[in-house]
């Protein structure tokens, strides 16, 4: 991995402790064949391409478009199908993060938001007419409630949760279309920031104050 992912412009001492953040976040995929997917899929994230999504990243890295074919499906194997946690990476990411952060000043807040991603269709997990701050309106998006742990100089996004409109969460052939499992119901946006609170609490996250930003009610 540590030869395929590392951008070759960084300095030497940033491409070491690149190379074992990876190599950590490797060992918590497991798997050989992941940890290699992993590999490109981050090697793709940190490339030029605008969009970072599997088939643009595929695009980009194999210009051979019958190999770009094999490597998209791949991809989409490992980000959608291949049978491995994301908490625990997500935590060893924030803690990884944290200490960083800690060493200059402690953690003071930890902030709940919402975050819009516009979308065009109808086939998104969640995709639906609601308000995003990042249109400033009602539009057509995803909507995910974040958590963010803050200091005075520097922040990092702890957690992330999709939220389902009712109009997803009572509609299951719709959710079974999209892969999303049959114990999932509907959550308001509160009760998601709730049980987030209650991960980072029970993974060792620095307690703090919580600032609480969700926009509008829940449709």
């Amino acid at each position: 991995m540590r030869a395929t992912i590392i951008p070759s412009e960084l300095d030497p001492n940033t491409q070491l402790r690149l190379a074992g953040y990876l190599e950590q976040i490797g060992e918590l995929l497991g798997n050989k064949t992941r940890r290699g997917t992993f590999a490109q899929y981050a090697l793709g994230l940190f490339g030029d391409t605008s969009r970072k999504s599997a088939e643009p990243i595929a695009a980009t890295l194999c210009p051979d478009p019958s190999e770009s074919q094999a490597l998209h499906f791949k991809l989409c194997n490992f980000l959608r199908r291949s049978p491995w946690l994301d908490a625990p990476i997500r935590q060893f990411a924030t803690r990884h993060a944290l200490d960083a952060m800690q060493t200059r000043c402690p953690i003071r807040t930890w902030i709940i938001d919402d975050t819009g991603f516009l979308k065009k269709g109808d086939k998104s997990p969640g995709v639906h007419r609601q308000y995003t701050g990042s249109a400033g309106k009602v539009t057509n998006c995803q909507v995910a409630v974040s958590l963010t742990l803050a200091s005075e100089t520097a922040h990092v996004p702890a957690d992330f949760r999709l939220y389902l409109p009712k109009v997803w969460t009572e509609d299951r052939k719709r959710c079974r279309e999209a892969r999303i499992p049959d114990d999932i119901v509907f959550a308001p946006k509160w009760k998601l920031a709730l049980d987030m609170i209650t991960s980072a609490v029970g993974a060792g996250m620095p307690p703090m104050a919580v600032t609480l930003q969700l926009s509008h009610a829940d449709p």
